[in-house]
């Protein structure tokens, strides 16, 4: 048996080193010998820009009281749907972040199930939290977050219904990592690793908001950002220890 398995070690070894070398003379003869020349498609691109319209528009506040909230003339250029586009951004991040979270813990569950997850460590304050109610806790905050954030929509008069242009923009950006977590191929800790860009993201999303919030003088939204923030930190740094204990563990897992 084992000569056997030496033998088709030995085989395999071969395959993937006839294939390097495959790659490499495929490589030499068919890559140019000068860099790609992209003047043209740079013009074209160049073109499209020119010519094409926003990603969409701001509606603007469904209420009278919202249009004259004391605030809006603070905003930069004047322009009260500056502050209502980054907060439709933040609620729709939100709304993702909770599906996250979801299919964590799906993924989590069911390889914990099959003993392929070492273990994690908890945050030293998280009340003898283990890591599935962990994770429950920060998909909950998640979703709390959204819940708040509609609030502050409809208290500025605005629609939470409505996606704004960088809502949108920001789903699309993410659908990536969405596509990353639901992937029943990505291990664990790849899956992590979405998450990590994800929060990275969040984090500097809620930073700017309180900045814009603070400039508006909207001072009991920017108190509830900055509770957001500091939940969203605690997010941050636990998917970042759990992501290096995953790849750093000395035993080989699905999870990793």
């Amino acid at each position: 048996m084992q000569a056997t398995t030496t033998g088709d070690n030995r085989t395999g070894a071969a395959t993937a080193e006839d294939g390097v070398r495959a790659m490499l003379e495929a490589n030499a003869r068919w890559a140019p010998g000068e860099p790609v020349d992209t003047t043209l498609a740079d013009a074209d691109r160049s073109l499209y820009i020119l010519d094409s319209e926003a990603v969409g528009s701001i509606p603007p506040p469904v209420t009278v009281q919202g249009m004259l909230k004391t605030g809006f003339d603070k905003l930069i250029g004047e322009r009260p749907e500056v502050l209502l586009d980054k907060l439709g951004e933040r609620l729709a991040f939100e709304r993702s972040g909770t599906r996250l979270y979801d299919a964590l813990m799906c993924k989590y569950d069911t390889l914990a199930e099959e003993g392929e997850v070492p273990p994690l460590a908890v945050p030293l304050d998280a009340g003898g939290e283990d890591v599935p109610s962990t994770l429950q806790r920060i998909r909950n905050e998640e979703h709390q977050h959204f819940q708040m954030l509609t609030e502050a929509v409809r208290a500025l008069g605005g629609d939470p219904t409505a996606q704004t242009p960088c809502a949108d923009v920001g789903a699309t950006a993410s659908m990536g990592i969405l596509q990353v977590v639901t992937d029943p191929r990505t291990t664990l800790a790849q899956s992590l690793n979405a998450l990590l860009m994800a929060e990275l993201a969040d984090n500097a999303g809620w930073e700017l908001l309180i900045a814009l919030a603070d400039e508006a003088g909207e001072d009991d939204l920017v108190q509830q950002f900055q509770r957001a923030l500091a939940e969203e930190q605690e997010h941050l740094v636990t998917i970042k220890s759990w992501l290096t204990a995953l790849v750093s563990s000395p035993t080989p897992t699905a999870a990793a």
